[in-house]
């Protein structure tokens, strides 16, 4: 499934703003390295950012799968309308 154009302007902006906060969290952790709040903040903020990629990822493959699964009932209510109908000819000949 595709973006929009405003889809990808929003993860561009989610992604600088990563960007941002590692950037800080890493010169911070360089000044200080043995302070175990800023080792905890930095640990946090990777999980985060673990957790939002899954989410990203999940939320695309529902997309994909839910369109998948739209195609396929598709393609059988199109064969069983084909069927129907030669079903519904070969009745009235009987008849």
């Amino acid at each position: 499934m595709n973006k929009t154009k405003i889809q990808n302007l929003k993860d561009l902006e989610f992604y600088a703003h990563i960007d941002s906060a590692i950037n800080l969290i890493k010169k911070w952790r360089q000044q200080s390295p043995d302070n175990k709040e800023l080792k905890l903040m930095e640990d946090s903020f990777v999980g985060i950012c673990f957790w939002c990629n899954t989410m990203e990822q999940e939320a695309r493959l529902y997309k994909t799968s839910l369109s998948d699964y739209r195609l396929e009932k598709n393609i059988a209510l199109d064969k069983y309308n084909e069927l129907k109908k030669k079903y519904d000819k070969m009745k009235e000949l009987e008849l």
